[in-house]
């Protein structure tokens, strides 16, 4: 019976592992030690890494401008304009040197200085004049200028004519033209710009071409001359609100020469205002003078003339 009971003991009463028992202690500090651990691992790592901040953008250093005018934007532009001529003088001659039929010694016949609007009933007339500029930079364009001036006209001469060689006698009637045409090519730099306008300076050349012709019904001449000069000339613009400019510009055209060597000049000048409508139309008006002498060495060709008179027209651009 004792023997029983001490074999017995074991099975009816299980042992168990108290909480207080050193090694559960141990046990649950590490498990919650692992759980502590691991949980913000996952946390951050299911969260998307911080964007670092963007810096602010710079300010511009551009001054934006306080009075942007209509018409200056702009790569190319036309315009075209009627100019009423007013000339008022009109001096041309042409010396030859004749050799008379059956002769073999030739005669120069010099030619009389010859006063188109006196003596020959020049009168005012209307022209077209075509301008065009192309604008590569906003401070550099090139210029291209053309002015096609075609006067005819008929008389009963008061005073006896020699003219290419040939003889016009008083009372005839006489049918004459002359022909101006003139090319002016140039480049233009704005050295000075600011809000309301610019100041530039420019550089060119100036193909100037005179023709005279007299016919009295027997007997016809022509006589012309084509001299290239060379040229400086300054512009300015003022607008004196956004739509409304005003404009002027001088070109010099000088080619040196004696008395007896061919020279000439030619001077432009152009003072005009410019009312936008758009930035692609403007309607334009003023005044313009041309101011030329020329002395042409062989055959000898002289001229002088003065033209002036108001134009008005309208520009294109884009």
């Amino acid at each position: 019976m004792f023997i029983h009971q001490w074999y017995a003991r074991p099975y009816m009463t299980p042992t168990r592992v108290h909480a207080s028992h050193p090694l559960a202690i141990l046990l649950t500090a590490t498990v919650l030690a692992l759980v502590l651990h691991s949980s913000p691992a996952r946390a951050q790592a299911a969260q998307p890494p911080a964007q670092p901040a963007q810096p602010a953008p710079p300010a511009s250093s551009e001054p934006v401008p306080s009075f942007v005018p209509v018409g200056e934007i702009y790569r190319f532009e036309v315009s075209v304009d009627a100019w009423s001529t007013l000339p008022s003088t009109m001096m041309y001659s042409d010396t030859e040197s004749v050799t008379p039929a059956g002769s073999t010694t030739a005669t120069t016949i010099t030619g009389t200085n010859i006063d188109f609007k006196q003596q020959l009933g020049l009168h005012n007339q209307w022209f077209p004049a075509f301008h065009v500029v192309i604008r590569p930079q906003p401070k550099h364009k090139i210029r291209f200028d053309f002015y096609p001036l075609y006067y005819k006209e008929s008389t009963t001469l008061a005073t006896p004519l020699n003219f290419n060689g040939q003889s016009y006698l008083a009372g005839q009637t006489v049918a004459s033209s002359l022909y101006w045409n003139e090319w002016q090519l140039g480049y233009e730099y704005d050295a000075l710009t600011f809000d309301r306008g610019y100041i530039g300076a420019v550089v060119g050349a100036n193909f100037y071409a005179v023709s005279g012709q007299l016919s009295n019904g027997s007997q016809d001449g022509t006589a012309g001359v084509h001299i290239p000069m060379p040229g400086l000339g300054a512009i300015g613009r003022y607008y004196a609100t956004h739509r409304v400019s005003f404009t002027g510009a001088f070109t010099g055209y000088y080619l040196p020469g004696g008395d007896t060597s061919t020279h000439g000049h030619v001077i432009d000048v152009d003072l005009y205002a410019t009312i936008n409508v758009s930035k692609y139309i403007g309607i334009q008006g003023g005044y313009r003078l041309l101011d030329a002498a020329h002395h042409f060495d062989s055959p000898v060709n002289t001229g002088d003339f003065l033209i002036n008179g108001g134009f008005s027209g309208g520009t294109f651009r884009y």
